[in-house]
Parts: structure tokens; sequence; C-alpha cells
């Protein structure tokens, strides 16, 4: 049977079972559905199942049931559709599919289009009854023109836990240009067809979880790539004109030029879902066999709203929420390029009261639009630098500033001037750790005294994947493991390592989290650094505040069962 997908603002998405030849929804406990929407009536309007069809019906509500801008009595609805009761909306989507444990395949009419044209699908022969199954089954969830192209991850698409908010069918994708203008050709046309092949191609990028999609040519065909938990995964190949139609029809949503095809091409567009609309950056750069294609999806969605969301321990989640309901200081954030350092700004962000602080960034790009936050994107072809936009927004009265990254000494000096002056600074540096960020500060040029005064927090972060819950193996780790993380004559309980299943695509972890190393600048740190410090000296001023590596938080994560020695390894050794 269908279920149904409620979401409202600000609260988690519900998914709910429909198991009765009627549902009850509204506001009165008792109803199958009680809604937490202050507009919606005690008994608000009840969903039936009559001969294998669908309806919703209003009881007399006061405010009404809506579907788009018209307000029902009663109203057939076919899988995928959606009303609205207040701010709260109920969509009809297909039961998950479980091919691997049920060997059910969905039925092809529940996701495509009435106008969607799908090519003729060559017989499936295997002797794998599973594999069969599975073919079927991502035929019948995508269907269209570059299902039958793919492999891995489109059948790994009906195989893993969808993700919160992702996609239930293809039609749940609509493209929009950069006008923000929905798109959709005319059906039964080559340009349908690509477009069809892109909403695809997206849909089974948020069914996996991928942060960026890559389209790279070959001498013959077109690979596809995903990274997904930072790792690139290969999708597949598609043929050369499949992928030339999929890239005309990105430049077109993203209004460039299609005939130029020698030349960097950047742009963006972006995909509006049920739930939320999902932005994307565009990169063409030319290659020995053509242009390559790389997308990177930013997701709101994906940025958490707390700080226990990004794995900081609870003292160091009060300490950084402590720093950011200051009226001034400033927060460095230190890492490499996809360590989720604008995550971490982000979330901290949203931990300050937007609407009694003046908040303002400064970017390069605007990646997340925040509410009630005044965003500037740089543009140093024409001289609008950090340092530049900076000296600006200094006088527009902000409370709290977000630079996104100090690259040279005017932007680091002026920075810091502003965390003197009353202002709350975040911002990022290439540093390998905390302590490196400070003699990195240093090496700018920037005087010590200015760098004791102004900095109140470095951060360095990395990110590690989280093992699968499905199929994480137990183990006893060996002497040396033991002796490596100081555990000798301390109690802890088994290790776990990656194994790898279908609910993780093989790979054994499936998502991740980060680790922190933070280093508050107490009275101890001040003084060291005015004196001219070593890296001996900080570390041992740092150990008064509980200082732990990358290292030591990560092994933590491990003792805990999140994640593998190797995989902390992996990452801090980057430190």
């Amino acid at each position: 049977m269908p279920r149904l997908e409620i979401s409202a603002k600000g609260q988690p998405t519900q998914i709910v079972e429909f198991n009765g030849p009627t549902l009850g929804i509204g506001r009165q406990e008792g109803n199958d559905v009680v809604l937490k929407d202050p507009v919606a009536s005690r008994k608000h309007c009840i969903i039936e199942h009559r001969k294998g069809h669908f309806y919703v019906k209003d009881l007399g509500s006061h405010n009404g049931t809506w579907m788009g801008e018209n307000r029902i009595v009663e109203a057939a609805m076919e899988l995928g559709d959606s009303f609205r009761i207040g701010s709260t909306v109920i969509r009809l989507i297909p039961d998950e599919v479980n091919v691997a444990e049920t060997g059910e395949i969905p039925s092809a009419e529940i996701v495509l289009d009435d106008d969607d044209e799908v090519p003729d699908e060559p017989p499936v022969t295997s002797s794998d009854p599973t594999l069969v199954a599975t073919t079927l089954a991502v035929r019948a969830l995508v269907g269209g023109p570059l299902a039958r192209q793919l492999s891995t991850l489109m059948q790994a698409c009906v195989t893993v836990p969808v993700p919160p908010g992702a996609p239930q069918v293809v039609k749940d994708v609509t493209l929009l240009n950069r006008k923000s203008e929905p798109q959709k050709p005319a059906a039964h046309s080559k340009a349908g067809e690509a477009f069809e092949a892109l909403r695809q191609l997206l849909f089974v990028a948020f069914r996996t979880r991928a942060t960026d999609i890559h389209v790279e040519p070959k001498a013959e065909v077109y690979a596809l790539r995903f990274r997904i938990d930072g790792q690139m995964q290969s999708v597949g190949e598609v043929t050369t004109k499949m992928a030339l139609a999929i890239l005309n029809v990105i430049k077109i949503l993203c209004e460039i030029d299609i005939a130029k095809r020698s030349i960097v091409q950047e742009g963006s567009f972006a995909v509006e879902l049920p739930t939320r609309r999902v932005d994307f950056r565009v990169n063409f750069t030319p290659t020995m066999h053509g242009q390559k294609l790389a997308l990177r999806l930013l997701d709101p969605g994906a940025v958490p709203t707390h700080f226990e969301n990004l794995g900081m321990e609870l003292d160091a989640v009060a300490e950084l929420q402590r720093i950011c309901d200051q009226d001034a200081g400033m927060i460095i954030l230190s890492g490499p390029t996809g360590s989720g350092k604008t995550t971490t700004m982000y979330t901290a962000l949203q931990s300050i009261n937007a609407t009694t602080r003046n908040i303002v960034t400064i970017e390069d790009p605007v990646e997340y639009e925040l509410s009630n936050t005044t965003q500037i994107s740089i543009d140093p072809v024409h001289g609008v630098t950090f340092a530049t936009v900076l000296s600006s927004v200094l006088r527009q009265d902000p409370d709290v500033i977000l630079v996104g990254e100090i690259r040279d000494q005017e932007t680091a000096r002026l920075a810091m001037q502003a965390a003197t002056t009353g202002h709350l600074v975040l911002t990022t540096i290439h540093a390998r750790d905390t302590i490196g960020t400070v003699f990195r500060l240093l090496d700018l040029g920037i005087e010590s005294f200015l760098v004791a005064n102004a900095v109140t927090l470095c951060i360095s972060q990395r990110l590690v994947r989280v093992l699968c819950a499905h199929c994480k193996r137990p183990y006893k780790p060996d002497a040396k493991t033991v002796r490596k993380m100081n555990l000798e004559g301390r109690s802890f309980g088994s290790f776990f390592e990656a194994v790898g299943c279908k609910k993780c695509m093989g790979t054994g972890f499936r998502g991740r989290i980060a680790i922190y190393e933070m280093l508050l600048f107490t009275p101890a740190v001040r003084d060291v650094v005015l004196s001219g410090p070593t890296i001996s000296e900080i570390r041992k001023a740092a150990g008064e505040w509980m200082f732990h590596t990358l290292l030591d938080t990560g092994y933590k994560k491990v003792i805990e069962g999140i994640t593998t020695v190797s995989e902390v390894e992996r990452v801090a050794s980057m430190s």
C-alpha cells in the first residue's frame, strides 16, 4: 500500500502507512494522523481508498483543504500528488522498494509522467534472481532513456535506504533555470528525452546522497561518477550522444552558450523538490576528449541546525555556543577543501539570533541562502575582494561577520580589527591544524599582540565516514593498536570494521561525521602567543583547557563504534 509523506516547516518529515480503506487527518487526538498545524480543524479531512483509487475529502473544515491554488471538497489523488492544510503538505507516495528482501517489483506507473517516453528495454537475462529483480526495479523506478545505459548506482538507488527529503519518484524533480523558472519541453521530442535523462540522473544523485556529479569524456563514451561520502564512485558509462544532450540541457538551464566547447564555462541552475529547492553549481572544463562537467549540489537540507548534529562533544558544543552568544570575538576554522568548514560556519550562524543581530556574510561564492542574513559574493575579476567588501561591510553596522576565507594580510588585519572593536567574526584559513593557524597568521605579518587579542577560538576539522549499521563487524584490536591509541590499562568494548552490503552500496560506510580539534585562547595561550611561541609551548598552554588533537577525537569515535582506525588515520594524517 502507498504511504503518506507529511512535511511542515520546522518539523521533521513523517511517513505514515496507509493500511485501511480510510485515514482520518486533523488536529484532534484520535485521528489516524494528528497535525500540529494550528490552521487544521479538529477533524479536517479523510483519505479514502475506493476501487483501487484514492480520494481526499474535506470534512467541512474552517480553513479548507487545498490542491495547488484550489480549495477542494473532494478530489482524486494519484501517487506523487499532494494537498495542503495550512503550512502542512501531505503527499501520497509509493511504498518503499526493498528488492533485496522481498523481491517485489514496483509498478512503472507510480513513477513515470504520462508524457514520459520510455524506449524499448532489452530483456533481462541472468541466473541471479536478485539481479533480475533489481534491474527491473531500476527500470520501474527511474525509467526513461538513461536507465538502461547505467548500472551500479542506478541499481543501488532501489536497495539503499531513502535519505530524508529525497525525491520519492522522478517527477518530484522539477528543473529550474537560472531565473528560477520551471523548465519542461514538449514530450516525445529529442529535447524532452534529454531533459528527462537529466531528471533521472539527478534523481539517482539525490537517492544515493551524492554531493558532486562528474560527466567525464573518454575516447568513445562518457563516464559518469558521483562523489558519495567524500569518495568518487563510478555510475557507469553513457553514449557520447546522450552525454552531449545532457550537457546541452544544463547549458540551456544555465543560459550559457551551447556552441562553445573549448573554453571554461560556469553557471548555475536549480531543482525544485516537494520539500525544498536545491541549487547546483556548474563548471565545464575542456579536456583532451571534450568538455568535462562537474556539478556541485548545494542542498540546504544537508546543513545541520544544531552543533550536536556535527559530531561535536558536549563540552565543545557548550563552549562554541558560548562564544557565538558573545558580542565580539573571532572563530577561525581550518581544514582541507571538503572538510565541512562552511557547514560548521553556517551551523554557527543558525545558532545566533538573526532577528536581534545584524549578520553579514562575505563568500566566494554564496553557497546556501540564510534567512535574515545579508549575503555578499566576492568578484575578484572586478576588484570585489574579501578585503574591499569587508571594509565596506564595517560601515553597515554589522554585529556578526562571516568572512569566507582569509587569504592575505589585508583581509586578516581587517577581520581581526573588527573582532577587537565589538564584532563577532567567523572565518576560515588554510592551515594544517589549530596551532598551525596561529603560525599562519603570524606568517601573514599580523602582529602577535593582535593575534592574541583578536582570536577567541581556533577549530580544525576533518570528515570521517560512518560505518554502515547494517554490516559493520566487531573485532578485537591488536596490542599495537591499543598502545597507539593509549588504551593500555583501560576498559573498552569491541572495535568495528567495514564489510559492505547493499544498504551501503558495498562500501561499508554510510554518511560522514566531523572530528574536531579546538584551541581556546585562554589567558595562558594568549601569553604564549605574545611571547613568540613554539608549537610545544602552545600545546602545553592549551592543555589546561582539555585540548584534544584530531587523532584524539577520531579515536574516540572508533571506541564508540562509529568509524574505523584506518578511516581516522586516513584523514587525520593530513594534520
